[in-house]
Parts: structure tokens; C-alpha cells; sequence
């Protein structure tokens, strides 16, 4: 079975600090370590959004912990706790498109979202874990628990 997580569901998992990290841990105590995937939109928005944090308004994530999650992150990958998945030709690209028509004119949904749900579609995810209300329908629309 392949698990996919969003990048928030990550951060949540890989930060301590983090308000969701318990819950974070508790979901994904239910898979087998082997189990979950990363692919390029992973390597490239982990630490992306990790260092835009720290320059939140509201709840900035201090920039040691930022390197820190960031850290952790390069060694699940690099220790393969995460499999690395390589996201083949355009199948991804256009199942992100074609999920923006479909449900981006009834809910806000930003590209990396639906980039994250057609990259789990694309590697046959079973499961797609998320915080997010919006991404968690789609994916179960998708056959993704």
C-alpha cells in the first residue's frame, strides 16, 4: 500500500512544536514506515514552506526549528523512511488541471493542493493523509482513504 502526505500532514509530523504533531504521529502510526512516498512536489514545498513560516504574522515557526523540520525531512528521505517516487511524464499535470475544473470553481484551492492529490493519484496512492477539510474530500472522492 502507498501512503501520501500532504506537506502540512509532514510538518505537523516532523515538528515537535507543531499543535497537530500528536495527531500527525497517531495517523500515520497506522502504516508501516515503507509504506509512505515523497516525490518532487515534496522536495521542493517542505522546505520551501518550512522557511516561509518563520515569516508568518501570526504563529511565526521559529527559524531553528524551521532547520530543524527541514533537517528531519532530508534524513526520512535520505534514510528512505520515505520511499522516493519519481512522478512520470504528464499524468500528474494534467489530473492537477483537471481537479482545478472540477472543484476549484465551488472552493479555493491552491495549485500545490491539487498538485499534491493528482501527484498521490499518479503513484496510486491508498491513502492520502491531510489536515485539510477541502483536500481530505477529494481524495476519498479519488478512492484515497
Amino acid at each position: 500500500m502507498i501512503v501520501y502526505c500532504d506537506t502540512s500532514f509532514l510538518v505537523s509530523f516532523l515538528n515537535e512544536q507543531d499543535v497537530n504533531q500528536r495527531a500527525a504521529r497517531s495517523l500515520a502510526g497506522k502504516h508501516r514506515t515503507g509504506e509512505f512516498v515523497v516525490c518532487e512536489v515534496h522536495l521542493l514545498e517542505v522546505p520551501v514552506s518550512v522557511r516561509a513560516a518563520i515569516h508568518r504574522e501570526v504563529d511565526p515557526i521559529p527559524a531553528d526549528v524551521a532547520r530543524r523540520v527541514i533537517n528531519r525531512f532530508d534524513r526520512a528521505v535520505n534514510r528512505k523512511m520515505f520511499q522516493r517516487k519519481r512522478l512520470e511524464g504528464d499524468e500528474a499535470l494534467n489530473m492537477a488541471r483537471s481537479l482545478g475544473e472540477a472543484h476549484g470553481w465551488k472552493e479555493r484551492h491552491t495549485s500545490f493542493d491539487l498538485w499534491h492529490l493528482a501527484a498521490a493519484w499518479a503513484l496510486s496512492a491508498r491513502v492520502f493523509l491531510t489536515f485539510d477539510r477541502r483536500q481530505r474530500r477529494i481524495a476519498n472522492l479519488l478512492g484515497m482513504a
